[in-house]
């Protein structure tokens, strides 16, 4: 086993070494977490609308929060203008003609990052 003896340059390494620790732990102030602001929703598409082709808008006013759209898997027959984003924003949300002959249920689910999911449910009529 080696030993190490004290000696002035070792004692100097060491004291450097000590300071280096303690300045590197200084504390920074660093900004506050962001919080999350209030999430709303608004829209012009009611629960049951007309066969005829028309076009609504969704209101978002997610102010801090970022948000996404969520539309059912392979569906054709509405759009929306974005799927995702952050803050306030107006668009388009647009249904095709129903010419199936049978009414049809569709849905919008938006997402806040603040956790909250917010579900439109409309059924375009047939007649």
């Amino acid at each position: 086993m080696k030993t190490v003896q004290l000696t002035s340059k070792n004692i100097f390494s060491l004291c450097c070494f000590i300071l280096f620790l303690f300045r590197a732990c200084k504390k920074e102030n660093v900004p506050g977490k962001p919080q999350s602001s209030p999430f709303f929703l608004s829209s012009t598409l009611t629960s049951e609308v007309g066969k005829s082709a028309s076009t609504y808008t969704l209101t978002i006013d997610g102010n801090t929060n970022g948000w996404w759209v969520t539309l059912p898997d392979n569906i054709q027959w509405y759009t929306i203008e974005r799927k995702y984003g952050s803050g306030n924003i107006t668009q388009k949300i647009t249904l095709n003609d129903n010419d199936t002959g049978t009414d049809r249920q569709g849905w919008i689910k938006i997402n806040s990052t603040s956790k909250e999911e917010i579900t439109i449910n409309f059924k375009q009529k047939a007649q």
